[in-house]
């Protein structure tokens, strides 16, 4: 059946999901053309960041109360942190005047939340189980065509991960093997927070470094378990990521901490994306979202709030091209210089953030100090949340660079003042 849109979207995780509500009521006919069926399984470590709450309020009051109703989450405000040689800090998620916590979700949930929205649209068609075939670009349309089906529309969006179709078909340059993180996760039952409302875990054996493994505690009683370290790192150690994984659940300090625990899914892996190098993620009538155009956080390995905010950016950018009837890759390229004027600082700076996590000494003796003195723990909560407010513009960054500069001073006095009082 030949089926004629005005826009096709293609994946319907976070960053398509996220394009088509925001297309809603636009007055464009949307199609939006997902292989699976939802609910579908994502490979993730299953937390949401204060980021994707707000980018939902920003879409929509109406979708943020959704949100704030959907009963899979379960609130976070507390994260524990253990340095490579096991000394162990506790640190809010938030500064205690916020009072707004994270949450911790299954994926499967919350991108099967996201997809009921879409549906709600009038304007917005949606098509499961339709694997994408062949994608064609004339002058006046793009064609894709399925299994069963051929799709037209004026301009599509490519939202459908980091192995992306779209971006394949059309010649996009690949994820280099320098943006790759490699991740592995599974799930165990019986495995208890170690404090109330502390729901995140995360530990930094010297071996994996600058990756980490973690724990991330479900409302359903289940704890997701897994690791993630750079593609060029595994590389560069010459690690079987899956065996040293399995190595540090045998190995204290995850071997007390997972006893009496039942693992109760198999090992599964994913690739990630990150940002920092950038690259086209549009043309002739076609947008990269999400995965799709590599926007994950380079540190945290988060990627669910910028792939909203990307899909927000898009059904901006998509509706203005409607409205000048200009789809030309030159005029595509706005929505290039808007993705990464909004993100590329913040990655650079992460990135050059990372090679700090390259050095076990200066982590242990670090958190080792936190642990041990109240005032170095604060510059540290400090140094956290910092490193954790994102998505401003370059001005506002230099900003934040210099509070962490400022906090950083305010740790190393701590610890200097400290050894002399001990001397």
């Amino acid at each position: 059946m030949h089926r004629k849109f005005d826009v096709l979207i293609v994946g319907a995780g976070p960053a398509g999901a996220s394009t088509a509500i925001c297309l809603g009521n636009s007055g464009l006919k949307v199609a939006v053309i997902e292989k699976a069926v939802f609910p579908r399984e994502k490979i993730c470590g299953d937390g949401l960041t204060l980021d994707v709450v707000n980018q939902l309020g920003i879409i929509s009051e109406e979708l943020a109360a959704s949100f704030r109703n959907f009963s899979a989450k379960l609130p976070c405000y507390r994260a524990e942190i253990f340095s490579p040689d096991c000394k162990r800090i506790s640190v809010a998620v938030r500064p205690q005047e916020e009072q707004k916590p994270m949450y911790t979700c299954r994926r499967s949930d919350f991108d099967n939340f996201l997809f009921q929205q879409l549906k709600q649209f009038e304007n917005v068609s949606v098509f499961e189980n339709c694997h994408p075939q062949k994608l064609i670009v004339n002058e006046d349309k793009v064609v894709l065509e399925t299994g069963e089906d051929t799709f037209e529309g004026s301009i599509i969006v490519g939202a459908d991960g980091v192995n992306s179709f779209v971006a394949r078909e059309l010649g996009v340059k690949h994820i280099t093997r320098e943006q790759q993180c490699v991740a592995l996760r599974t799930y165990y039952k019986g495995l208890k927070p170690l404090r109330e409302g502390s729901l995140i875990e995360m530990y930094l054996p010297g071996e994996i470094l600058p990756g980490y493994l973690w724990i991330f505690h479900l409302g359903d009683g289940t704890s997701n378990v897994g690791i993630g370290m750079p593609a060029t790192v595994i590389n560069c150690k010459g690690i079987n990521l899956k065996t040293c994984f399995e190595g540090l659940l045998m190995a204290e300090p995850l071997k007390s901490r997972l006893e009496g625990a039942e693992r109760i899914e198999a090992v599964k892996g994913l690739i990630i994306p990150f940002g920092g190098l950038r690259r086209d993620i549009s043309g002739y009538r076609f947008l990269l979202t999400g995965d799709a155009a590599a926007l994950v956080d380079p540190i945290t390995g988060e990627g669910v709030g910028n792939a909203i905010r990307s899909g927000r950016v898009a059904a901006g950018h998509i509706i203005n091209s409607f409205k000048v009837n200009d789809f030309s890759g030159a005029f595509n390229k706005a929505y290039d210089n808007e993705i990464y004027r909004r993100m590329m600082p913040e990655f650079k700076f992460h990135l050059k953030l990372r090679s700090l996590l390259n050095h076990p000494s200066l982590l242990n003796y670090i958190v080792g100090s936190a642990a041990d003195h109240p005032g170095i723990e604060r510059s540290l909560q400090h140094l956290i949340w910092n490193l954790r407010v994102n998505k401003f513009g370059p001005r506002v960054m230099l900003v934040f660079r210099l509070m962490y500069m400022f906090t950083l001073q305010r740790l190393f006095v701590s610890v200097f003042n400290r050894k002399r009082k001990r001397a």
